[in-house]
């Protein structure tokens, strides 16, 4: 007989700038999930919500941007605290950048070059992306 498992869909931005920089975030350490860690914008997909709608959506809300372009690029299921979460990734580039405007729970960000993924903490899952991202995108 098979489990039933609660899964949670959520979204990850990576959005690179015309220097070709990606945009992390650091999150609370009071967080509920990657407490302290660097991360990039996303979130998760309300109940009957669009995902590009979400992704829109989380993207304004983190760091105040307005996405015009994106491209989806894979999905990484995982679980942490016996929730399982079902991420779609998507690659956000970006012909201007506005000033970031960080949302209460997170405490800064970093325009991210590709020398410098292994000075910042990341869940394994984000990082593997982030190498991806400067690997086959920028």
């Amino acid at each position: 007989m098979l489990d039933k498992y609660y899964i949670i869909l959520a979204v990850a931005a990576f959005i690179v700038n015309p220097k070709n920089e990606l945009l992390i975030i650091k999150k609370s350490p009071y967080e509920m999930i990657d407490a302290g860690l660097w991360t990039v914008p996303g979130g998760k997909v309300r109940s009957n919500e669009p995902i590009i709608d979400c992704l829109k959506r989380e993207i304004k809300e983190e760091v105040g941007l307005t996405i015009v372009s994106y491209q989806w690029i894979g999905e990484d299921v995982f679980d942490y605290n016996g929730e399982y979460f079902h991420g779609e990734h998507f690659f956000c580039p970006m012909k201007k950048i506005n000033k970031i405007v960080l949302e209460k729970n997170l405490v800064d960000f970093r325009w991210l070059k590709k020398t410098e993924i292994n000075q910042f903490q990341f869940h394994p899952n984000i990082k593997k992306e982030i190498y991806n991202i400067f690997k086959n995108f920028v």
